[in-house]
C-alpha cells in the first residue's frame, strides 16, 4: 500500500497534463455576442475582447502576439488587431474562420 502512495503525485500529474491537454484542444471555443469576442473553456469566458476594441481582422499570423488556439493547423488562424493593450495582436483559431471572419463583419469589425 505505501509503493502506491509514492505514486500518488506522479499518477495527479498525468491525470492534470491530460485534463489540461483535453481543454486545449477540444473544449477551447470561440463566440462572437453583441460586444464581445469570447474565448471560452468548458463553456466558462475565459477572456474577452470588446468589439470596439478591435482595429481590423484577418486570417493571418503574427509572431509577437496573446494566443487562444486550438490548433497545429495555420489555416484556421484568425488574427484581431485591436487598438489598445500591450499585446495588440489577438490570434484565435475558431473552427470555421470564414463563417468566423463574416460575423465579425457583420458586427462592424473592418476586414483586412
Amino acid at each position: 500500500m505505501e509503493v502506491f502512495l509514492y505514486l500518488l503525485p506522479l499518477v495527479g500529474s498525468f491525470a492534470f497534463a491530460g485534463l489540461l491537454i483535453h481543454a486545449i484542444f477540444w473544449g477551447m471555443k470561440f463566440a462572437v455576442d453583441a460586444g464581445h469576442v469570447r474565448v471560452r473553456v468548458y463553456g466558462w469566458t475565459v477572456r474577452k475582447v470588446a468589439l470596439g476594441d478591435i482595429e481590423w481582422a484577418a486570417q493571418d499570423w503574427c509572431f509577437w502576439n496573446e494566443h487562444y488556439t486550438n490548433t497545429v493547423s495555420s489555416k484556421r488562424l484568425v488574427l484581431l488587431r485591436r487598438r489598445t493593450g500591450l499585446f495588440r495582436n489577438f490570434l484565435i483559431s475558431p473552427a470555421e474562420p470564414q463563417e468566423f471572419l463574416k460575423e465579425l463583419a457583420a458586427k462592424g469589425v473592418t476586414m483586412r
